[in-house]
């Protein structure tokens, strides 16, 4: 009876834990997704050849880029 009571607990203790990873990837990814967007898509602020500096503050709105 201890046993399986402490496999349910593990249990648990695994799906929460699963859940909890999966909610902070899924903010780091919405987070992060714009600038992805706008590091990939050079000619989304009209230039020929945005820069990685400018990309940073024009199109993305930030001026920290992040690594």
């Amino acid at each position: 009876m201890r046993q399986h009571m402490l496999n349910g607990w593990l249990v648990a203790a695994l799906i929460a834990l699963v859940c909890l990873l999966g909610i902070t990837a899924y903010v780091e990814v919405r987070r992060d997704l714009p600038r992805v967007a706008c590091v990939r898509d050079h000619k989304a602020i009209d230039k020929k050849a945005a820069q990685q500096e400018n990309c940073s503050t024009v199109c993305c709105n930030t001026t920290a880029v992040s690594a």
